[in-house]
């Protein structure tokens, strides 16, 4: 009987152990549920915010990812210059086009301003690609205070000597800077004076104080002929250099 008393208790313990850990479903450990009350607190604590998160997650808050379309109008508009500059530079990296319908599928932002044909463009006339201006300008522009037009004389050697060494000493004939502009004086009369030239194509740039000059633009007459048209034109300049 005396062994029969001794086991009966340890039953009723067990059996209370077992209700008092049956009010927790997901505890994988009896030791979850030890004396200590703050570890307790602490699981419990972990477990609702994981409950939480997951919670947040599935409802799709500020966390969640956005529109990239969305995003990129959202941004201001020097930005949106910058993006569209790199993927130019980007497109100029990967080289010439190969096949004319991979050239097609590009943009040409300079050449779409001059007066060439497009891609595909079939030209079926000809004629003037700016015509006859009746609203030129008479009177020169402006120069910056201190400094003036003038007519130079090529005819004397001194104005001469002073073209040549302003060309000389501030120009050069190549981008990669190699070679100085070094015509002879005699070379520059004769190239600036063709026959039907005006003195008044010869401008130069002085400074008021002293005279010096510091500019010079030019222009030569030319006779053109294209297809059954024919005329006559100053041309560009065949000299511009202005180092003020």
């Amino acid at each position: 009987m005396a062994d029969e008393n001794e086991t009966a208790p340890q039953q009723e313990k067990e059996t209370e152990i077992e209700v008092d850990h049956g009010h927790c479903s997901n505890c994988e450990n009896e030791e979850h549920h030890s004396d200590d009350g703050e570890k307790g607190d602490t699981g419990a604590k972990k477990k609702k915010k994981r409950q939480k998160k997951k919670n947040k997650d599935k409802s799709g808050g500020k966390d969640a990812a956005q529109d990239p379309l969305a995003k990129v109008n959202s941004l201001p508009a020097d930005k949106l210059q910058e993006i569209q500059k790199a993927i130019e530079l980007f497109s100029v990296g990967q080289g010439p086009a190969k096949t004319m319908e991979e050239a097609t599928r590009r943009s040409y932002q300079f050449w779409d301003t001059q007066p060439v044909p497009k891609l595909g463009e079939t030209v079926t006339s000809h004629g003037c690609i700016e015509p006859d201006k009746d609203s030129i300008r008479e009177e020169p522009y402006s120069l910056p205070q201190g400094f003036s037009w003038d007519t130079l004389d090529l005819g004397n050697p001194a104005v001469l000597k002073e073209l040549y060494t302003l060309l000389n000493e501030n120009y050069v004939e190549d981008d990669d800077n190699m070679f100085r502009f070094d015509y002879s004086p005699e070379f520059l009369l004769w190239a600036l004076r063709p026959p039907g030239w005006l003195p008044q194509w010869h401008c130069g740039v002085r400074v008021d104080s002293n005279h010096k000059l510091v500019g010079f633009i030019s222009a030569i007459p030319a006779n053109i002929r294209i297809y059954e048209i024919s005329g006559f034109d100053e041309g560009p300049p065949s000299e511009k250099r202005n180092v003020m």
